[in-house]
């Protein structure tokens, strides 16, 4: 198939969820012809397609630590009314200093940002795989292009620098990079989560005496096995509830860096949203969910194997790097498949 030659820039951002947003705003910002490319039509990846939109974490222990071009997001947000931005000088529970924002606002001021920096957008044209060229240094190689697909066909997109915001480091493994995938000794991959909505008259219909008369049917469909333990983790329905479907369910044993795997995943992850809306619809006469997101959120697919790692001990301990670009505040979290509880370390101060 012949490849149309596309447009030259100086910096390509491929993936535009939060890091690939804010990378491109800032190469254009910076003066660079910049180009972001994305396989979806609506950006902002998780936040907004896959419908994890709580934002964290921008305070650690009462003093702001992170701001740039994702605090701004956040205040022009706020500002028109679109962001519930928590008093973060108060002692709370991590998760509940997550900014809370709308998907629709979002991907809207997204994309109004990308255009008021210059960016050129390409949604809807996932990278397909790239050029690359040995350069002088021994055993480097260096991505010339990236071929998108596109409606006309296949085209070609150059450019003097690519930043990977894939999530799954794609472009940096098509280009032939090393990398890891899973645990150390086993080989296992964190769980993902597929999000679903409940309906708005359902969940305004629901009081405590229904919560508590719905969990307790719900116990039974564990019992009988129509219920399975990761689709809720075991959660009372008035949780379920309040959550709206966000961040409920594990999705165990796939390899999102393998599309083999990620399709069983994805039909794994809508059967087990399946498997509540049917015992809630065999209880209430009601199927309460009435949308899901298109497909498995993954916490963890590939580590591209760099000059070094970040460590544990770095992490916890605050160590400044001398080419770090940004700060991170956030507990270690990982996710376990089965009964295992959620493992963190929270960060202290110091």
């Amino acid at each position: 198939m012949k490849i149309i030659d596309g447009k030259t820039y100086d910096v390509v951002v491929c993936g535009c969820g939060s890091a690939g947003f804010c990378a491109a705003v800032q190469a254009a910002r910076a003066g660079m012809k910049t180009a972001v490319i994305e396989k979806y039509g609506m950006p902002g990846g998780i936040m907004t397609v896959m419908g994890n939109n709580d934002v964290a974490q921008f305070y650690a222990h009462k003093k702001q630590v992170i701001s740039g071009i994702g605090w701004e997001f956040i205040l022009r947000l706020a500002e028109q009314g679109f962001a519930d931005i928590p008093d973060m000088t108060v002692d709370a529970p991590h998760w509940k200093y997550g900014v809370h924002v709308n998907i629709v606002a979002a991907a809207h001021l997204i994309d109004n940002m990308l255009t008021e920096a210059g960016v050129d957008i390409y949604y809807n044209q996932p990278a397909v795989e790239v050029e690359v060229n040995n350069s002088a240094k021994e055993n480097l190689k260096v991505v010339d292009s990236v071929i998108i697909s596109t409606k006309s066909g296949l085209k070609r997109i150059t450019g003097k620098m690519f930043i990977d915001c894939t999530g799954d480091g794609d472009i940096c493994a098509w280009a032939g990079a090393d990398y890891e995938c899973g645990d150390e000794i086993t080989g296992a991959l964190q769980p993902g989560t597929i999000r679903y909505y409940f309906d708005i008259g359902f969940q305004n219909n629901c009081d405590t005496k229904s919560y508590k008369y719905i969990t307790e049917k719900l116990k039974e469909a564990y019992n009988n096995g129509t219920l399975l333990y990761p689709d809720t983790m075991n959660r009372d329905f008035e949780t379920l509830i309040n959550a709206n479907g966000n961040n409920v369910n594990h999705i165990s044993g796939y390899n999102g860096a393998d599309s083999d795997s990620k399709t069983i995943c994805d039909i794994e992850g809508r059967a087990s949203v399946y498997r509540l809306m049917k015992s809630i619809h065999n209880i209430t006469k009601h199927p309460g969910i009435v949308s899901i997101a298109p497909e498995v959120g993954m916490r963890e697919t590939r580590r591209i194997i760099c000059d070094t790692y970040i460590t544990v001990d770095e992490y916890i301990s605050a160590y400044e790097y001398p080419d770090s670009i940004c700060n991170s505040f956030y507990p270690i979290d990982l996710h376990r498949d089965g009964m295992e509880k959620i493992y963190q370390i929270f960060l202290e101060e110091g």
